[in-house]
């Protein structure tokens, strides 16, 4: 069935005029008419009929007229939902981002975003890597910030983040004197780590592998707060993306541990879903990192 000619059917139903249809339709009326003879072949059974100086419909042709409003009522609804989507001051965001990002790097990419799109509603979720991947997934969200990591095939990265985790203990901890130290020292002490499946706990255990590093305590949280509660009484070191804790460095309430190997490199994506249309409100928050990513220092090398 030619759909064409079924709107052509259906606009000749509703103004029962071969002038008015072939107006609306902006084409000769001779091209209705050829176009209706087609449809009504194509079907192979009369659907409408001349009496005098009008047209009506067979009772076949009443039933398909009928289909044919409800068929065409649902194109005019996705007519005006992806008209509504387009628009850039209507329409939702939906990110999903690790707890650190939640903190330190979302509330100014999202102030800069709803300042250009005041009437967009952004909902922002937590969670680690794992949990936003299978998130974007099931469609519950619209972008999620993850560390890298190797993806599947359904999933599309554009780089977000590039970053360093640096080993931080206590003031008066062994470690922070300010000399060189070698991780392999590790081996001894009690190390505070990220919940797993958090992509800074991928990346800290990694290191640790490179090195044949097995840390005496392995104390685990996805909980930031409470990691630097526990190094505060003494009781333990952890590696923290540096952006994280810049006014507890500051402030002298943590020092970094000078690592021999140095830091530990950490990257971040923002993925999407591969062959997915990409909405309005998604495109110009992938503007606005851009240019927030063409501010920061690291590079992803």
């Amino acid at each position: 069935m030619n759909l064409k000619h079924l709107e052509t059917f259906h606009l000749f139903c509703k103004f029962r005029s071969m002038s008015q249809t072939a107006e609306f339709l902006h084409v000769t009326q001779p091209a209705v008419s050829q176009q209706l003879r087609g449809f009504e072949e194509a079907c192979g059974v009369r659907l409408f009929f001349r009496e005098g100086n009008q047209y009506k419909l067979t009772e076949v042709g009443e039933s398909l007229w009928l289909l044919s409003k409800v068929i065409f009522s649902r194109v005019d609804q996705i007519h005006a939902l992806l008209t509504n989507a387009r628009k850039p001051s209507s329409g939702i965001l939906r990110i999903g981002t690790s707890k650190d990002y939640a903190r330190t790097v979302m509330p100014d990419l999202l102030a800069n975003f709803q300042r250009i799109h005041p009437s967009v509603q952004v909902f922002l979720s937590e969670g680690n890597s794992v949990e936003l991947m299978n998130r974007l997934r099931n469609r519950k969200e619209d972008m999620v910030v993850v560390a890298r990591t190797s993806y599947d095939k359904s999933l599309r990265a554009i780089p977000f983040a590039a970053e360093e985790m640096i080993l931080v203990a206590r003031p008066d901890h062994p470690l922070a004197t300010g000399a060189l130290v070698s991780i392999r020292i590790l081996a001894g002490e009690s190390l505070i780590v990220r919940e797993r499946g958090s992509g800074s706990r991928d990346a800290v255990d990694r290191r640790l592998q490179e090195m044949g590093v097995s840390p005496s305590v392995m104390i685990e949280s996805e909980s930031l707060g409470f990691i630097l509660a526990y190094i505060e009484r003494n009781m333990g070191v952890s590696f923290i993306l540096s952006r994280e804790i810049q006014r507890e460095l500051s402030a002298g309430i943590l020092k970094q541990v000078n690592l021999l190997e140095g830091n530990i490199r950490f990257y971040a994506d923002i993925l999407l879903l591969r062959g997915e249309t990409v909405a309005r409100p998604v495109r110009d928050f992938l503007r606005i990192v851009r240019a927030w990513r063409s501010q920061t220092v690291l590079s992803d090398s």
